[in-house]
């Protein structure tokens, strides 16, 4: 495992975990990151994760949210390079100052919520993801598309704003899911005689 020059504590790391150098999280002690997980370098988080097991995070993806947002990633879910997570969001038509920087009595409404990727979801290059989004289990998103409202499972998505255009083979994916555990956990066996 590698991790950048700050030793992270984690609320929970599983095995083979592949940190790239130049990763950055605000806050360790929110995030769970399961097995077999690789996050590749300058990748940038600042809010809650729960990163499932069999997933790969691509090169310059950003996830922000602050401590009141988070992602949820499934199992076998990937994100590839470049995409823009967005947890929480300042609410510009609403009254107030807007940033971060700003106590909270001056401050907009703010936008905080939970997004989720599910089980067997991709996310294409360069795809941003706005506040309160579920993309559904198998669901793929294009490059550079913008997500604003939930995505049905297993569809396939391009655009802005996202529109599906056809399905995923469903069948095929789960059957290789089942495929790999059993090779995983028979390879666990065979290690422990």
């Amino acid at each position: 495992m590698s991790y950048t020059d700050v030793e992270y504590k984690f609320k929970k790391l599983g095995k083979d975990v592949q940190i790239g150098k130049n990763v950055y999280f605000r806050y360790p002690e929110l995030i769970e990151i399961g097995d077999h997980v690789i996050i590749d370098d300058f990748c940038y988080f600042t809010t809650s994760l729960t990163i499932g097991s069999f997933i790969h995070i691509g090169p310059h993806c950003s996830v922000i949210g602050g401590k009141n947002g988070k992602l949820v990633m499934g199992d076998f879910s990937g994100l590839s390079a470049a995409c823009r997570i967005i947890c929480c969001s300042d609410d510009y038509l609403s009254d107030g100052l807007t940033n971060p920087t700003i106590p909270p009595k001056y401050h907009a409404k703010l936008k905080l919520s939970t997004v989720e990727i599910g089980k067997h979801a991709v996310i294409g290059t360069g795809a941003v993801i706005h506040p309160a989004v579920r993309i559904g289990e198998g669901a793929a998103v294009g490059s550079m598309t913008l997500v604003t409202k939930d995505l049905d499972a297993w569809g396939v998505y391009l655009g802005i704003p996202a529109r599906k255009v056809k399905e995923r083979n469903r069948d095929v994916i789960l059957r290789f899911e089942v495929e790999l555990l059993k090779e995983q956990e028979n390879a666990k066996r065979n290690s422990e005689c």
